[in-house]
């Protein structure tokens, strides 16, 4: 699937390599495509590496940025997560979090068709209480508090879905190399 490579020109192209992804950084959930950034170095984390929920042995504040590509949607818990990865984050630091969209990829139905290995689900328009399930993310009534629980404040948040056909039907458009996902970046506050 590629999805980080997938999403490199459509990053560069809005700026966000010199805006959020430079210095040292982390790639949680890499697998065979880490991410590579045009300034600075980024340590690949993958199930080799340990519990990505956890990140045992990865210092506080030790990241200048964590990104993370399709991985959260496979996390036994999204607060657990999101709190280690901003636990590792420096502050000033900037989570780069991108999901697959409820509506585009999972097409609104659950468990996924397409991937069965996804514990959770995030969309813009759709909330928890309309499809009546606490695994189910809606940004802005969901992860965004969560995420601000947590010392995180909102930066950038986009529906990515360049090459998506809106009229295709239910296939994994994913598969034919279209965007179905969305793009999360917030900052970890200082102090």
């Amino acid at each position: 699937m590629q999805e980080t490579s997938k999403s490199r020109s459509l990053r560069a192209a809005r700026g966000d390599f010199a805006k959020y992804l430079h210095g040292g950084g982390i790639d949680i959930g890499a697998g065979d495509d880490p991410l590579v950034v045009d300034n600075g170095t980024v340590r690949a984390w993958d199930v080799p590496d340990g519990d990505a929920q956890v990140l045992a042995g990865v210092p506080d504040s030790s990241f200048d940025f964590v990104y993370s590509s399709h991985c959260l949607e496979h996390m036994r818990s999204v607060d657990e997560s999101l709190r280690n990865w901003l636990r590792i984050l420096k502050p000033g630091g900037y989570l780069y979090v991108v999901v697959p969209d409820y509506i585009l990829y999972e097409k609104m139905v659950w468990p996924s068709r397409y991937n069965g290995d996804h514990k959770q689900s995030f969309s813009f328009l759709i909330s928890r209480a309309a499809v009546r399930r606490d695994n189910h993310f809606h940004v802005s009534d969901d992860l965004l508090p969560l995420l601000k629980s947590l010392g995180a404040e909102s930066v950038q948040l986009s529906v990515e879905d360049a090459g998506f056909n809106y009229n295709f039907g239910i296939a994994d458009q994913t598969m034919l190399g279209a965007l179905a996902q969305l793009c999360i970046v917030t900052r970890k506050v200082p102090g």
